[in-house]
């Protein structure tokens, strides 16, 4: 030990962590400090070093310099390649001495054997969840920041992962980029065929219900790892896509690009009966008005309705709680026609928007401060 630190006599003021040289702190202390001078041209990203900013931007260029000699693939950083040309290796002296598994690094066989003992010594600085290696927790951070490093050049679509780049240009985009070819991958219970095996897993549990991702704050699950990111944001309020206009931000992607459309005035949407266009694909709804049709059954009576919000409205009548009229034995669905009722009872109450009604199931507690309100109320203006 004295010979490393004799080696590294600067340390770090704040964690400890030692250097051979004492710009090397300096560097170093921007991860405490926050400090990222170097900025992409290209997206704005900052960095706290020049060597970051460069790696960087060759995600952007699609530069990767470093070529396997043995299969042809290619790196950004020669130490990936390093780390590759392993692979290729058949000698895999480190072994592991719980399943017997062997690697070509002792570094890999040290990450390899927290899957056993449990150890995850890198924690996120946005959740409380942590991670048995540093490309884990890199890949996670991504999931709060919404960083999107890998570009598709044919379109422009983004994506967190390598792997999620590859399969999209696999799926939309084989006709034009060499070395593709589209391979189906047909699922067994029905007769969809899915552009990966990536994506015909997922779309099995539709078949058999598997939801493995649970939520780290409630006890729902879900089929898809992505939907279970988007659920923990409202857990979370975290929201990373920004709005480079009004600097209003959003938790999911297809939120911003709806709102930038505020901005842009772009309405993509038209209906086919008449002039009139909108931003999100979900007012298409609005075509509904010209054919008639009534999509949404209520399952107790037979009322049918143009949208599936307005059913959820109607079936509060058969299931939902009641907003009961504390002056008569009238009860409502909806808080606002309670409160339109009870001016019948009290006159123009003036600023209607300081009234809150609670639903029957709790009237006995919060509701109660809301009814000592109104009878004073009533007895002043009686």
């Amino acid at each position: 030990m004295k010979t490393h630190v004799k080696e590294k006599p600067f340390s770090c003021p704040d964690c400890g962590k030692r250097f051979i040289n004492e710009s090397y702190i300096q560097i170093h202390q921007r991860i405490h400090t926050g400090e990222k001078p170097f900025l992409c041209s290209q997206c704005g990203r900052g960095f706290h070093t020049a060597s970051s900013l460069k790696l960087h931007e060759m995600q952007h260029s699609g530069e990767r310099p470093f070529a396997c000699a043995v299969c042809g693939k290619t790196f950004r950083i020669n130490s990936y390649l390093t780390a590759h040309y392993q692979t290729h290796i058949k000698d895999r002296p480190f072994v592991c001495g719980v399943c017997g598994k062997g690697y070509s690094r002792k570094g890999l066989l040290m990450i390899h054997e927290r899957v056993h003992t449990g150890e995850k010594p890198f924690p996120c600085t946005f959740c409380e969840k942590r991670f048995a290696s540093q490309g884990e927790l890199r890949l996670h951070r991504r999931t709060h920041t919404g960083e999107r490093p890998y570009h598709c050049s044919i379109c422009l679509k983004s994506f967190s992962r390598h792997w999620h780049l590859k399969t999209h240009l696999e799926a939309m985009h084989c006709e034009v980029v060499a070395g593709f070819s589209r391979k189906k991958f047909p699922c067994s219970d029905c007769e969809k065929s899915c552009n990966s095996a990536a994506e015909l897993r997922d779309h099995q549990r539709t078949h058999t219900g598997e939801r493995p991702f649970q939520c780290s704050f409630c006890d729902k699950r879900f089929a898809l790892s992505g939907t279970l990111v988007r659920h923990e944001r409202l857990h979370t309020g975290i929201t990373p896509y920004h709005c480079s206009d009004c600097g209003k931000t959003f938790a999911q992607q297809w939120t911003l690009t709806t709102h930038m459309r505020t901005h842009t005035g772009e309405k993509p949407y038209s209906c086919t009966q008449c002039s009139k266009s909108f931003v999100a694909p979900g007012e298409l709804r609005h075509r509904l008005t010209h054919t008639g049709e009534r999509p949404y059954h209520c399952s107790v009576c037979d009322r049918s309705f143009n949208q599936s919000g307005r059913l959820r409205e109607h079936e509060k009548i058969h299931f939902g709680e009641k907003f009961d009229c504390p002056e008569c034995d009238k009860s409502f669905t909806r808080a606002s026609s309670l409160k339109n009722h009870f001016r019948l009872h009290t006159g123009d109450l003036g600023n209607k928007s300081n009234w809150s009604f609670s639903s029957s199931h709790d009237r006995h507690t919060s509701n109660h401060r809301t009814l000592v309100h109104i009878a004073a109320f009533l007895k002043h203006h009686n």
